[in-house]
């Protein structure tokens, strides 16, 4: 996916998590700058994977793990299409685990270029 695309692009969440972390003392500066980079590492971890002939069983513990990563930050819709996507092996397919990809990506893009209210422990 271009540049572009990514900015035309939205994946919805749920901003009420990343209040909720703020709430809990949380410096959402910090763990925005800490899940972004660990995303980006999953996903080119995911991509190298996916490439690989003999990655089948690592590929479902890592689609798995994206999910739970995407969830706590309240991206519901994408948590459960990862979620699916790591117990079926009809969804194994790189087609569809490149449109996870590429979901995933406009998440993070998102999340770096949040409003300064999600970026700072308060506001």
């Amino acid at each position: 996916m271009n540049k572009t695309n990514l900015n035309a692009a939205f994946e919805p969440f749920e901003p009420r998590y990343l209040e909720v972390l703020a709430e809990e003392g949380i410096d959402l500066r910090a763990f925005l700058e800490s899940w972004c980079r660990a995303m980006r590492d999953d996903l080119d971890r995911l991509d190298q994977l996916r490439r690989e002939r003999e990655s089948a069983h690592h590929v479902p513990a890592l689609l798995h793990r994206v999910s739970g990563a995407v969830g706590l930050v309240g991206a519901q819709h994408l948590m459960d299409a990862l979620r699916r996507a790591s117990t079926s092996l009809s969804e194994h397919n790189a087609g569809s685990i490149d449109a996870l990809m590429a979901r995933t990506s406009i998440l993070i893009a998102q999340l770096e270029a949040a409003p300064y209210i999600y970026r700072s422990a308060r506001p």
